[in-house]
């Protein structure tokens, strides 16, 4: 700011130059305001863009991170289900288990398709008959729910062969009946040519089944399943056998597998002589 032609205060005649009058205190310099840190030059021409290009940055930096992350888990997931270790089970929706080998769900497809076409469901077409024809009649399934294959632990496996117990041969078309005496719930099966039988059936808790069998020409009482040693024994001990048995009351045996594993059982039916 320059100086007043003349001083205000005491009229003293100024150049323009001079910053206060020399005869009194007056004083023509404007000292400019002090400034605060935000408005110093040297902020607004460095430390504002620095704080903006830096806080983009890391925004930048910490997405990118993310999106790696996610990307990664999401690898692995992928990775997981189409790379299961060899030979280990597939769990599926309903707790299904299938083989991860091509045998074992060709098998169990097989077993599926039978189930279901004595069970009274849909046609399972010609591989279906194929496996039904091969095992013989000497097959049932008793589902739980109808239509729905339970966990292996809720189902009972049992199959066997009944012979006759004079002539050690396999009997077909024998009629055994698996009673639940708690609920009176029944499954009758009949065996094939070769006397075979074979049945899948719900579990029950703390009690087995009451097997009874039955075919024209032979009692309704039958050797112990439990007895061994009946193909060793002397056919006069046989025909002693079968009169001892003429002359009881047909007591069913109980059958209680103690695990998944299917339970073989063998049964000799007397003929009525």
């Amino acid at each position: 700011m320059s100086a007043p032609a003349q001083c205000p205060l005491c009229g003293t005649k100024l150049r323009p130059d001079w910053e206060s009058c020399p005869n009194c205190p007056m004083s023509f310099l404007d000292a400019p305001p002090e400034k605060s840190a935000l408005q110093n030059d040297n902020f607004r021409n460095f430390g504002i863009p620095i704080l903006f290009f830096g806080g983009l940055a890391y925004g930048i930096w910490a997405f990118s991170q993310y999106m790696w992350k996610t990307a990664e888990q999401g690898t692995k997931a992928v990775s997981g289900a189409l790379s299961p270790t060899a030979n280990s089970p597939t769990i599926i929706k309903g707790g299904g288990v299938v083989p991860s080998d091509s045998a074992g769900i060709q098998s169990l497809v097989d077993e599926l398709r039978v189930e279901r076409k004595h069970s009274g469901g849909a046609d399972p077409g010609p591989a279906a008959a194929k496996t039904a024809e091969e095992e013989g009649p000497g097959i049932v399934s008793v589902m739980a729910e109808k239509g729905a294959r339970p966990k292996a632990v809720f189902e009972w496996k049992m199959r066997g062969v009944v012979y006759d117990l004079i002539s050690l041969e396999p009997v077909p078309g024998v009629h055994l009946i698996f009673t639940d005496n708690v609920t009176n719930s029944r499954a009758q099966i009949m065996t094939d040519p070769q006397g075979r039988y074979r049945a899948i059936l719900p579990a029950l808790a703390g009690r087995g089944y009451l097997v009874s069998l039955s075919k024209t020409g032979y009692l309704k009482s039958y050797l112990d399943p439990g007895t061994e040693g009946v193909t060793e024994m002397p056919l006069e001990r046989r025909v002693e056998i079968v009169k001892e048995l003429s002359s009881l009351i047909a007591e069913p045996a109980s059958l209680q597998p103690n695990s998944d594993t299917p339970l073989v059982t063998d049964f000799h039916i007397a003929p009525n002589r």
